[in-house]
């Protein structure tokens, strides 16, 4: 009987391990290889088309005719198509791998100086508990300011080691790390306060003076930012009752708890000064940031500058400093194969010439609705063609000309028009596998695809309605240029 018991046993271990094969999570490569094949059918299914262009002759940006929309000979992705555009969505997204690859192997160089730890040690253990919890906003809100005020996302990368650094030594995890620093960025970002790539590039088509409408701007990122405060509370209240509940608990627990390591490393005046050196890195990425350097070869510069520096201070030889970076790269290079594979999808749209055929087909949808209605399906048909469009000057480019004399035939002032593409642009990227830097946070923190989503959509979600909401208010209100 016993062994009859035992055979039943193994059978139902072996039963259950298959159930959980068989719903495994596909990789993130295998995600954006699937998405690139439905690029990829698209191409023979929605026909080819194109708007004409034309230069402006004050701004030299590329003008779309809105009524000038026409069908082309259709060419459709081969299956040859499919291979051959990974490697050249890779040298398009080439300067984003790069920059994921600098930052995860110079930041492992810093923080295997101990000098981090050793900080963190003496004064964040002071802060766990409800604390810790309540001083999350705090530490929030730069990383969402940079970004509403830069219109530089990208460069938010640069912080998120240092930002799951300070969430699991207030005893929170990798997650809530993320969350402190792109959640938040990418929030920022979606406000558009003062961002010359959205809010700028948009206006500007649309007639507008540049960065008008800021009180409005200002009251939805206010909004935002309370929506994002308040899930990032929830979630560290959630995983500090229960840790077990982390979305991301089996990497935690690979990485072990390292509590006593924290109390345990010594601030020895080398230490301090490594940390002295990373903060002035630190102040040179912020101003950097604000001054408008650029962040696609400066920003990685100054991290390698910081590893050499601090490597060096702290004792490191040569060959042991050129260890670690490499141990750091290795860390992120699924994430930076990812940046690569996701511009793909573009790859395969944009030869097909069926991207101005789908903006012609959602932006039909719109007209003959109710102006507040219209408004909100603006977000909507925003936020579909951002799966298309990633860029964000580049999807105002291709969209916003269109969208603003809809907008007109609507009832809508083209500050309504402007506020519907920041907020179809912005929501949308914190969900879309396509966004390398979405995809770069992912591979620095560790953290899988699927888990991010999980913690995502509860910030999409309230942050749609807020943005529904807010064009509802700008349609009834019939929101002016200032």
């Amino acid at each position: 009987m016993n062994k009859k018991n035992s055979a039943t046993m193994d059978k139902k271990v072996s039963a259950d391990l298959k159930s959980k094969e068989k719903f495994e999570f596909p990789h993130s490569l295998i995600i954006i290889f699937l998405l690139i094949c439905v690029a990829a059918i698209l191409t023979w299914i929605i026909p080819a088309g194109e708007y004409v262009r034309f230069e402006d002759p004050t701004t030299g940006r590329l003008i779309v005719d809105p009524n000038s929309y026409h069908r082309i000979e259709r060419m459709p992705a081969s299956i040859f198509d499919i291979f051959t555009a990974i490697p050249r969505g890779l040298n398009e997204a080439g300067w984003i791998a790069w920059m994921v690859l600098i930052i995860g192997g110079s930041f492992h160089v810093i923080e295997s100086t101990k000098a981090t730890r050793a900080l963190i040690g003496k004064f964040m253990n002071k802060l766990r508990g409800s604390k810790g919890v309540y001083l999350l906003p705090v530490l929030m809100l730069p990383f969402f300011l940079l970004p509403a005020i830069t219109g530089n996302g990208e460069s938010m990368l640069a912080f998120l080691p240092l930002g799951i650094l300070i969430a699991r030594s207030l005893g929170f995890d990798a997650m809530t790390g993320l969350c402190i620093v792109t959640i938040a960025s990418s929030t920022g970002y979606t406000t558009g306060l003062f961002s010359p790539f959205s809010t700028g590039t948009a206006q500007s088509l649309c007639g507008l003076p540049t960065f008008s409408g800021l009180w409005f701007r200002a009251i939805g990122a206010v909004l935002l930012f309370s929506a994002c405060s308040f899930w990032v509370i929830k979630y560290a209240l959630m995983i500090q009752k229960d840790p077990s509940k982390s979305y991301c608990y089996e990497l935690e627990q690979s990485i072990g708890n390292n509590e006593e390591d924290y109390s345990i490393v010594e601030l020895t005046t080398r230490r301090k000064i490594c940390l002295v050196e990373f903060l002035f890195g630190i102040c040179m990425i912020v101003y950097a940031a604000l001054a408008g350097w650029d962040f696609k070869t400066r920003f990685p510069a100054i991290f390698l500058i910081m590893a050499v520096v601090i490597g060096l201070t702290a004792g490191f030889s040569p060959n042991k400093l050129a260890e670690e970076f490499v141990n750091g790269a290795k860390m992120v290079l699924v994430g930076a194969l990812v940046t690569g594979f996701s511009k793909g999808i573009g790859v395969i749209l944009t030869d097909a010439n069926i991207i101005d055929t789908i903006v012609y087909g959602l932006s039909s949808i719109v007209v003959g609705l109710p102006k507040q209605i219209g408004a909100m399906a603006m977000l909507l048909v925003q936020s579909v063609l951002n799966c298309f469009i990633i860029s964000s000057s580049g999807q105002a480019a291709a969209t916003v000309p269109i969208m603003s004399p809809l907008g007109d035939v609507l009832g809508l002032t083209q500050q309504t028009v402007v506020m519907a593409f920041l907020y179809g642009d912005g929501f949308s990227n914190m969900l879309l596998p396509m966004n390398a830097s979405i995809m770069g946070a992912c591979a620095i923190s560790g953290i899988t695809y699927p888990q991010y989503l999980k913690r995502a959509w509860k910030h999409y979600i309230s942050y749609m309605i807020i943005g529904f909401i807010m064009l509802f208010i700008a349609a009834t209100i019939n929101l002016g240029p200032f």
